[in-house]
């Protein structure tokens, strides 16, 4: 059968997808394969097809349940032969499932990466599996900004499966990513398939807005059409941000993970169905919700990386709609990721401090919380980054965490219980507590039924009676309430097992280091996003792809009709000053600074960082004092991706605690270009700078704004929006309406002559506010 006949017959479409056929024809010939298709676009298809072309069973990689569930539930709908194997199924439901791939009833098996211990690599030895397919591909690499360690076995699993044909998958992966997940699997020469990270029908907007009230403001305009969902950073700002919009009229629901679970689902059922138009929520909202008609997705913050914003907007407009995603960019946003930053990347002192308390313990395995943890570090310090000292300790394999679930409760039988009748799961669980109070009784020599105390752990009882832990906690709760005994749960504290603990600690603190300044590095490019000249051609070459334009003409930037160009170029005279300026002072500065302090120093501020320093005593102090910080940054940016200069990262301590932030230094080609050396330089020199600015006419009496023509051309702007269905920034934003009110044009050429009125909304709008400026003017 051809694939063209077994995609019709086995799963009933008509023809392939962009770019499907050439990746099933490969990896259903047994080649390895690098699949990177944005969400919503087919990439499930890439590996399911091939599962049935080549017969036997496939294995599937999959980290959450809710999604495998969601994937074996579609494939029985088409007759595929498809289970999963989980944690959600009983101790016998798994001994099932497993001797049915053996005997090989299934077509496609999904399993998470935690499920592949020696034992179940054994167990399944004798089957037939010809390809092993692993989702979320990029949770294998350690420069993914989804890292899960359980995905760092799956190239032994692929050795230990012979070698089986295998097809990574995912959405986000920059070429690093690319490369560490192949490397990490083994397969380093696999053929890559990186496609379609240009979403056409996403109308990519960054919106400033430096106070919280012009968020708020902003936001109640923007989620009213609905369906939308408003990813905010923290769960504080999950409430917040769902208190205002329903101060504001909007039905806002919330979702965090410190909500019950039963609320969770709620949420997201209501969400899926229609009922909730609009959703507030961390991003633990996301995964696993294939809700095609989302026409809005805000950001309140944004994101620590691009790859996790790629992500997270990737989930509007799956049905090719055209839909709206924007980032409310406010710079102080920043600091929460340098937060989350630091307390993901405790320095080795803190590691060393957390590793001393555990070992004061003196037992084995431990039970503390994380409270206590966090007082062996400095006072400043959090639960976040006692945490992340044993994230480290686990990663370096000196513990092992044990999750609350493992720790045993108590039970008390009460007199009731020598009489009760029971029924069903209730009476297996006495009879099981029953039967480990008659062993505990022999151990110690005493007469059955004199020991009515034991310690239990309701997991070992799940697997013991062949349920799920769920059940034996129900029937538990279920004795207690007809006094049959008492059931005292575990304390909620995970605990620790110390697998090395007469080893001194030894840790690769410059690793460490370089961790830290990585993930820094990816925070400063989700922040170049914000400011870059094209949305979608800045997502495109973060991926690696060389765009087949210069600009899309569909974001924000390039719907303002400015005159820019991505494509380097020669530098004018004027420019080239300028950037010989720059450079000259970076040089006198004598060592790498932040963007910050180089600003500062050139536009001649008198920050005392810069008089304590002596920097305002150098000779290139306030050579560009009419430049703004901002121009300075963007300069700076553009000399960077020129090569001109290079960004790094240091670490350093400071009021005693370390801390990590990027530096420029010139390069070899920046040292050449400010002594005039270097004849060939081009770099995109930016437009938004002192250089390309219209010099203000000068001011005359007529040069008033007159207040009647200002609220006529608002009231034109508003109809416009309304007529539209576009917010009033898109018509033209303030500083437009009061260039045309002072300079009152009445031809397309002196029109487009106005701030913002570029060819492109010149044509959209530009007649009808040329009208309202003829109309008074009559």
């Amino acid at each position: 059968m051809n694939l063209e006949d077994l995609l019709q017959t086995r799963f009933g479409f008509p023809g392939f997808r962009g770019g499907q056929r050439e990746i099933v024809a490969h990896v259903a010939a047994g080649r390895d394969a690098l699949v990177v298709m944005p969400t919503g676009a087919g990439k499930s298809l890439c590996y399911q097809m091939p599962a049935l072309a080549r017969g036997g069973t496939t294995l599937v990689v999959s980290p959450l349940l809710s999604l495998m569930k969601d994937q074996v539930d579609g494939l029985l709908a088409k007759n595929v032969r498809a289970t999963f194997i989980n944690s959600s199924l009983t101790t016998a439901q798994r001994r099932q499932r497993i001797q049915e791939l053996i005997n090989g009833a299934w077509e496609l098996v999904y399993v998470a990466p935690e499920r592949f211990s020696p034992r179940f690599l054994n167990q399944i030895r004798g089957a037939d599996i010809r390809l092993l397919a692993i989702d979320e591909a990029h949770c294998l690499s350690q420069w993914g900004h989804d890292f899960r360690p359980d995905y760092l076995r799956l190239g032994r699993v692929r050795r230990a499966l012979n070698d089986v044909p295998t097809v990574a998958l995912t959405a986000t992966a920059t070429p690093v990513v690319q490369d560490d997940i192949l490397k990490t699997l083994g397969i380093p020469g696999a053929r890559r398939f990186v496609l379609g990270f240009d979403r056409h029908n996403l109308n990519l907007e960054v919106i400033d807005a430096p106070k919280q009230s012009d968020k708020v403001d902003t936001l109640l305009e923007l989620v009213r059409p609905g369906p939308s969902l408003v990813y905010c950073a923290t769960v504080r700002s999950v409430q917040k941000v769902a208190a205002k919009l329903q101060e504001g009229g909007v039905d806002a629901r919330m979702y965090h993970g410190k909500m019950d679970h039963a609320d969770r689902i709620a949420v997201q059922d209501g969400f899926m169905s229609g009922r909730h138009r609009v959703v507030v929520a961390t991003n633990a909202f996301g995964m696993g919700v294939d809700k095609e008609d989302i026409r809005t997705i805000i950001h309140w913050e944004m994101p620590g990386t691009v790859e996790a914003y790629y992500q997270e907007i990737g989930r509007a407009g799956r049905d090719g709609k055209p839909s709206r995603v924007v980032l409310l960019f406010r710079e102080g946003d920043r600091r929460v990721h340098d937060f989350f930053i630091r307390s993901s990347h405790p320095s080795a002192d803190h590691v060393h401090r957390i590793w001393n308390r555990l070992l004061a313990e003196r037992s084995n395995p431990l039970f503390v919380d994380l409270e206590t943890l966090a007082k062996a570090l400095p006072d400043d310090s959090d639960e976040r980054e006692a945490s992340s000292c044993l994230t480290v300790l686990r990663r370096e394999g000196y513990i092992r965490r044990i999750s609350a679930s493992e720790r045993a409760g108590e039970v008390i039988l009460t007199p009731n219980a020598e009489h009760a009748t029971t029924a069903g799961i209730r009476h297996d669980v006495l009879e099981w507590v029953n039967q480990e109070l008659a062993v505990m009784a022999h151990r110690y020599n005493q007469p059955v039924g004199t020991v009515r105390r034991i310690s239990i752990r309701p997991d070992r009882a799940a697997r013991d009676l062949e349920v799920t832990r769920d059940q034996v906690l129900a029937a538990l709760r279920g004795l207690e309430e007809r006094q049959l005994l008492e059931w005292r749960p575990a304390e909620r504290v995970g605990g620790v097992e110390l697998l090395r603990p007469d080893e001194s600690l030894r840790l690769d603190e410059d690793e460490m280091k370089r961790r830290r300044e990585r993930e820094y590095g990816k925070l400063t490019q989700m922040v170049g996003y914000a400011r870059s000249t094209c949305r979608r051609r800045y997502l495109m070459e973060y991926f690696g792809q060389t765009p087949p334009y210069e600009r899309c003409g569909t974001c924000d930037v390039c719907r303002e009709g400015q005159a820019w160009s991505k494509t380097p170029r020669a530098l004018s005279p004027d420019q080239e000053l300028v950037v010989r300026k720059l450079l000259a002072c970076m040089a006198r500065m004598g060592r790498p600074f932040s963007a910050n302090m180089i600003g500062r120093v050139v536009t001649g501020s008198s920050h005392k960082s810069v008089t304590q320093f002596r920097f305002d005593k150098l000779s290139t102090y306030g050579i560009l004092d009419v430049w703004s910080m901002r121009e300075i940054r963007d300069l700076l940016t553009e000399l960077k991706h020129a090569g001109a200069i290079e960004e790094v990262f240091q670490t350093r301590e400071i009021n005693g605690r370390e801390r990590t932030y990027g530096e420029y230094t010139l390069s070899e080609l920046g040292w050449a270009v400010m002594k005039q050396q270097a004849a060939d330089f081009q770099m995109v020199f930016p437009r938004n700078t002192r250089l390309s600015r219209r010099r203000p006419a000068a001011k005359s009496a007529s040069d008033d704004i007159h207040p009647d023509l200002l609220n006529a051309l608002r009231t034109t702007r508003m109809r416009l929006a309304d007529t539209n269905d576009v917010p009033p920034y898109v018509i033209a934003h303030d500083r437009t309406l009061r260039e045309i009110a002072i300079h009152r044009p009445t031809t397309r050429g002196a029109m487009l002559k106005i701030h913002g009125m570029g060819p492109r909304r010149m044509q959209k709008y530009g007649r009808a506010l040329m009208e309202t400026v003829r109309k008074w003017r009559a």
